[in-house]
């Protein structure tokens, strides 16, 4: 099978796309890789050493020369030309008017940024091949997937690359902060400072003012070939650059340092920053200061590592092998981490051990609200972040997370607790529009002002101070398909029932009858379900059925146990024999 991966753009959109191109490769070695290119970024390519071949844009392409193409611009142009083309497998995104070009389609709402655009790129080349599906990017680029390094440093002695140049698509930081920033680590870094310039950054080195001449320690360069930059990085101790295609490629090769991204929305670093990225990304660039820069640079923390409040994070699990990396990677710099697992039997626990700053506790099964609270109670920092196993925090959280914890550590007030949004995916696409969106959960507050409460399976947080929303989202990967969905909902309105009635809940015949009707109309016409189309119609109807289900199975428990009241379950003690440990504290 021969793949033309179509993206005729610059250069840093072409390593967004080269780190799903070398994971279908690793999957699919039999495959022939190709990619269609720019003439600009062509040499790039060409240099990668798992890529097969190389295609211009634009230029014609034989009949039964590719297999597959897909198309990662996602514009009308790309897909006009392939469909003319006429490649028998056309792959595009479907949230796109002309969509009817591709013959293979996935609907992601690009724009609303809810992947890294590395990420983007790869939930469309899985539609290659079906044993693709499902898979999470995981490959990164390395030094070794390049051909031809050329050695072009300017000195032998340690060095740091500022890489000052304009971007095509935000906002560059100012000058005069580049200039402030350079002298501090001329001052007080034992590193020379090689300012970099490309073919794009004319007439750049001009702009620096006098005191920025050139010295023992300030070297400028500008470099024409990408193998040159490779190689000046590769030597580089550090880097600093805005967002461009450089900065993409320190990061892929391992770089360590900062990239200053700006903060409006079609270029956020939740969608355009390195995969995986190597470099701590700080933005908005605007309010970016020089001092902030060097701080990171010389402690290798981001400035709200430096001065912020500590946090727990804690997650309850069981044999969420497939999920919990993912969770815990999101949630990896949090200055302690607890995991309480309920007797997993697949690989959780293993995973749960690479992750620094660990407590991993295995303990029975008394419940959701009973398990959190126990969580929370190991929890020892002041502020406490809850994840569920099947979730992951957004890079926007994760920065506006930090924010207030900094705001709170300098005595600026803040609030107790805040409800962040949740976005599910589901049938490969996120439910960012309605029908179970917007839903907002109470996953982030202080510990000592916080309880959970609620009725199971749906458990929540109860915060006694003042709360706020939190921008953002917290991504659910909840169902594989209708039918996980279904047995989802089954065993959920099995405990929601038991829950109900040791409430003192009671069931008619009139909650059975209306209250579905009811769950449907607000799913699918309050909360406006019906933008996802039939598919937000059809999971409505399921939600009717779950509310269904509740309310007959409580009926059930009703005729078997009888309808007096039973008294109100109290949440068990911390300590009581309840909630005995099963295991030790690893």
């Amino acid at each position: 099978m021969r793949v033309l991966i179509s993206r005729p753009d610059k250069i840093g959109d072409v390593v967004l796309a080269l780190h799903g191109a070398k994971q279908l490769k690793a999957l699919l070695p039999s495959a022939e890789i190709y990619f269609d290119v720019s003439p600009y970024t062509r040499p790039l390519v060409e240099n990668v050493s798992f890529i097969d071949g190389v295609h211009t844009f634009g230029d014609p392409i034989a009949r039964g020369e590719f297999d597959v193409v897909v198309d990662l611009m996602a514009k009308w142009r790309t897909a006009a030309h392939y469909f003319g083309q006429r490649v028998p497998k056309r792959v595009g995104n479907s949230a796109r008017w002309f969509s009817a070009l591709y013959t293979d389609r996935r609907y992601i709402r690009r724009s609303r940024a809810l992947l890294n655009e590395a990420e983007y790129n790869w939930q469309l080349l899985t539609l290659v091949d079906p044993a693709l599906k499902n898979r999470r990017l995981k490959e990164r680029l390395s030094l070794e997937d390049f051909r031809v390094i050329t050695n072009a440093s300017p000195t032998d002695r340690p060095y740091l690359v500022c890489m000052p140049g304009a971007s095509v698509s935000a906002v560059a930081w100012p000058l005069d902060k580049w200039f402030a920033l350079i002298e501090l680590v001329r001052a007080k870094l034992e590193l020379d400072v090689v300012v970099l310039a490309g073919p794009a950054e004319k007439g750049l080195f001009e702009k620096f003012p006098k005191i920025l001449k050139d010295s023992e320690r300030l070297h400028f360069v500008r470099l024409q070939k990408l193998d040159e930059v490779l190689g000046l990085l590769s030597r580089a101790k550090k880097y600093i650059g805005p967002s461009t295609g450089i900065t993409h490629l320190a990061s892929a090769i391992g770089l360590a340092g900062v990239g200053i991204y700006p903060g409006n929305r079609s270029m956020h670093p939740q969608r355009w920053a390195p995969f995986r990225s190597t470099l701590d990304i700080l933005s908005p660039a605007q309010e970016t200061s020089p001092e902030e820069v060097f701080r990171v640079l010389q402690d290798g923390l981001t400035p709200s590592q430096l001065n912020r409040s500590r946090i727990s994070a804690f997650v309850i699990c069981k044999n969420e092998e497939k999920n919990i990396a993912r969770c815990l990677d999101s949630i990896s710099w949090c200055d302690e981490l607890v995991i309480v697992d309920s007797g997993s039997t697949d690989r959780t626990l293993e995973i749960c051990r690479r992750y620094p700053r660990v407590r991993l506790i295995e303990r029975h099964w008394p419940g959701h609200r009973e398990q959190k609270q126990f969580a929370l109670e190991q929890c020892s920092y002041d502020w406490v972040l809850n994840l569920d196993s099947d979730e992951e925090l957004s890079t926007e959280l994760q920065g506006n997370i930090g924010r207030i914890l900094a705001e709170d550590f300098h005595g600026q007030a803040v609030s107790d607790g805040y409800f962040l949004c949740r976005v599910v995916r589901f049938l490969d696409r996120w439910w960012d529009q309605g029908g179970w969106h917007p839903e907002y959960r109470m996953r982030f507050f202080r510990r000592k002002l916080a309880k959970w409460g609620g009725v199971n399976p749906h458990e929540k947080a109860i915060v006694c101070g003042n709360t706020s929303k939190l921008a953002g989202h917290l991504f659910h990967y909840t169902y594989e398909n209708f039918s996980d969905l279904i047995a989802t909902l089954n065993r959920f309105s099995s405990q929601s029932a038991e829950a109900m009635y040791q409430q003192g809940t009671r069931s008619s015949l009139a909650k059975i009858v209306l209250r579905p009707p009811f769950r449907w109309m607000k799913f699918f016409l309050l909360k406006r379900g019906y933008r996802e189309g039939g598919i937000g119609f059809m999971v409505a109807v399921a939600e009717a059925f779950y509310t269904f289900l509740k309310y007959v199975k409580l009926w059930e428990l009703e005729r078997s146990k009888g309808k007096d009241s039973p008294k109100a379950v109290p949440l068990p003690a911390v300590n009581s024999p309840e909630n005995a440990e099963i295991s030790k504290v690893a």
